[in-house]
């Protein structure tokens, strides 16, 4: 624990700084912000743990990862949440962790992350995760002290950060590293430095000076020519989904076999599912992402014959019906596991604004979130959500792109039939909410929204922060910005109505709703209607105070 808070607090010195990292230069930018606030998470479960009584660096371990997962927040938090969850799957039956159990933890942790996404991107936190991972692996063989080990890992994550604009254009124009990755380096920075690290005459073991069972790291425990390990292993079991190139199932059984035993194979060349018993799952997993996308992932230790899943839905049950300081109680567990859910359809959706929450009620949305830009929810603030409605069937908007994953994540934990629908903003968000119909069966109603979703045209007047250059156009501080749901530039203005009235002289519509955020007064407001009808005279012009931060204003276009 003292590590993840030397971690935190190297985090929280330059927080500013990683938030201001953003691509874009709008007042958004939270990347530090809900990376501290996941990892402030995961130490208070693990504290409330120890706090308890309880001190296996096993349970210890396990209640980290599960503070992590429950309070993560935006994309950045949810990918260190990932990261996290290779601290269980390490220590179990262990008292220490030594150099290498610290880099098959941070190798296993990457492969999470990367797993977590549909499309993984280089050039991000999961760049700087990996190839930290990859260089701590190689180091560890040689057993070193861990000081000089984890200082060696974190100077690595600083380079890998430094070359994340070479790897990602949009960082490269904007001139920034990437600050997911950049948040990272600086916790294993913290980690690296904490004071009560001190090298066992061993060499290669350590424990924190005011505890002797309280985990620092961990990872998969490696296989061990001593007998430490124990005759089984692991079992790997996981869903392995073709992207471009069709499944070969014989050459994956055959590679598998050379991994490990018990291996089944079973499916076609689109999707199979694989089983893998061995020592080193993250070899498994490592070999599954090399061939295609990996999900349902769940690993068990076959030795303590464990029920409790690493990963997977059954795993991030049992997390949530356990005890956790991120903000979901014993009330929340029982609705989880409630057999009584309602047989029909809820909607639950992410809101920024008051008034945006009362038009998306009014929609037919069971039940709001509050977030939004700077304000992301937690993971568990959704399934809370969630759960709240009873329902044994859920849609969820995110309506904001940042919060998608902490989404995905709130599905896996709760006992309803979940889907997301990726709603970028809440604009996009009212227009899937019009196709709404409870009595449609879940998948046609699915189907319906996400087509509405994609037939949206929005866009989102910001102010820019900072002089920059956003997909070759030169945008100065304080100029206006019409950004499309992709941050892309429609058009810019030196006031909210210039922008407003560029951006809708290149996109004729018929209908114009403004969703006025929570800066504009009632003036400005009706500045705004006025150029909008002065830009489209035969359009009808529909004013919603949506009370938003940040976005000046939300448009819908039909």
């Amino acid at each position: 624990m003292a590590a993840l808070r030397s971690g935190a607090a190297r985090l929280e010195e330059r927080v500013d700084d990683i938030n201001a990292l953003n691509v874009f230069p709008v007042p958004d930018g939270d990347t530090g912000t809900n990376m501290l606030a996941t990892l402030r998470a995961a130490i208070a479960e693990g504290d409330a743990t120890l706090a308890s009584g309880i001190t296996s660096i096993d349970e210890v371990s396990a209640a980290v990862a599960r503070g992590a997962l429950l309070g993560a927040r935006g994309n950045s938090g949810v990918l260190l949440s990932q990261i996290l969850r290779g601290l269980p799957q390490a220590v179990r039956g262990r008292k220490r962790a030594r150099a290498s159990e610290i880099a098959s933890a941070l190798s296993i942790g990457a492969l999470h992350a990367y797993a977590a996404v549909a499309v993984p991107t280089e050039g991000t936190i999961l760049t700087v995760a990996r190839e930290a991972a990859s260089a701590a692996m190689q180091d560890a063989e040689s057993g070193p002290e861990l000081r000089p080990f984890l200082e060696r890992v974190a100077g690595i994550a600083r380079t890998s950060v430094e070359k994340t604009p070479n790897l990602l254009a949009v960082l490269r124009e904007a001139g920034v590293v990437d600050s997911g990755g950049a948040g990272l380096q600086l916790i294993l920075e913290g980690i690296a430095n904490v004071p009560s690290v001190t090298p066992s005459p061993g060499g290669d073991e350590t424990t924190p000076a005011s505890s002797a069972t309280a985990p620092i790291l961990s990872a998969p425990v490696p296989h061990r020519a001593d007998g430490e390990s124990g005759a089984f292993g692991y079992e790997t079991v996981f869903i392995l989904s073709a992207t471009t190139t069709p499944l070969d199932l014989g050459a994956i059984r055959t590679g598998l076999e050379a991994l490990g035993e018990s291996v089944l194979v079973a499916g076609d060349g689109q999707i199979c599912k694989v089983h893998v018993h061995n020592q080193r799952p993250d070899l498994v997993l490592a070999y599954g992402i090399e061939r295609g996308n990996v999900r349902a992932v769940t690993i068990e230790n076959l030795d303590q014959q464990s029920s409790e899943r690493a990963t997977g839905h059954e795993a991030f049950a049992a997390l949530a019906a356990s005890r956790t300081s991120a903000g979901v109680g014993a009330e929340r567990s029982a609705q989880a596991s409630a057999p009584s859910l309602q047989k029909k359809t809820a909607i639950v959706a992410v809101a920024a604004g008051d008034g945006l929450g009362v038009i998306m009620r009014g929609l037919g949305a069971q039940g709001i979130v509050h977030g939004g830009q700077t304000e992301n929810p937690s993971t568990a603030d959704i399934a809370a959500a969630i759960d709240a409605t009873a329902c044994s069937a859920v849609v969820v908007l995110p309506n904001n792109s940042n919060i998608v994953l902490a989404a995905r994540q709130a599905a896996e934990i709760c006992a309803a039939d979940v889907v997301i629908v990726p709603t970028r903003n809440a604009a996009e968000g009212i227009a899937t909410l019009l196709a709404w119909d409870p009595g449609l069966p879940l998948a046609d109603l699915v189907a319906r929204m996400e087509s509405a979703r994609t037939a949206a045209r929005t866009f989102r007047i910001v102010e820019a922060v900072r002089d920059a250059v956003v997909g070759g156009v030169n945008v100065r501080a304080g100029e206006m910005m019409a950004l499309n749901p992709i941050d892309g530039i429609i058009a810019t203005g030196a006031t909210d109505t210039e922008a407003l009235s560029r951006a809708l002289a290149q996109q004729p519509a018929e209908l114009i709703t403004l969703y006025v955020g929570a800066d504009l007064d009632s003036s400005a407001t009706d500045l705004l209607v006025a150029a909008a009808r002065a830009a489209a005279p035969a359009a009808e012009i529909d004013l919603q105070h949506g009370g938003q931060p940040i976005e000046r204003v939300l448009v819908g276009l039909e």
